[in-house]
């Protein structure tokens, strides 16, 4: 089984390496408890863990464009969110990192 960084890894201004990390410690003592029997609480366990695991690499990954587009495609975008979401939430959500902070929703 892999955990944390060796299946997720993410930018470190995410901040979401080590929260994932826990989820994954989470997931994969929830899958040992539910199952005596190892190969198949590891595979729960990977059933469990790789849709989030999936989407949190192609989200960070995607953040890998350097030069103009990073701030075209990345940065440029976060700043409008804020704006609009300050100006109208009810309208705009917050801007992606600050929903990827968020406990209660999903990567996938």
């Amino acid at each position: 089984a892999l955990l944390g960084d060796a299946v997720h890894s993410v930018k470190p201004y995410f901040g979401l390496g080590v929260n994932a990390a826990f989820e994954d410690v989470a997931a994969l003592g929830q899958a040992l408890d539910d199952s005596p029997d190892l190969p198949n609480a590891l595979r729960a366990f990977s059933a469990k863990r790789a849709g989030e695991a999936r989407v949190l690499v192609q989200l960070s990954r995607s953040f890998d464009l350097g030069g103009w587009r990073s701030f075209a495609f990345f940065i440029g975008p976060l700043i409008l969110d804020g704006i609009f979401h300050g100006v109208a939430p009810s309208l705009f959500a917050p801007n992606t990192l600050a929903m990827l902070q968020k406990p209660h929703l999903s990567f996938a």
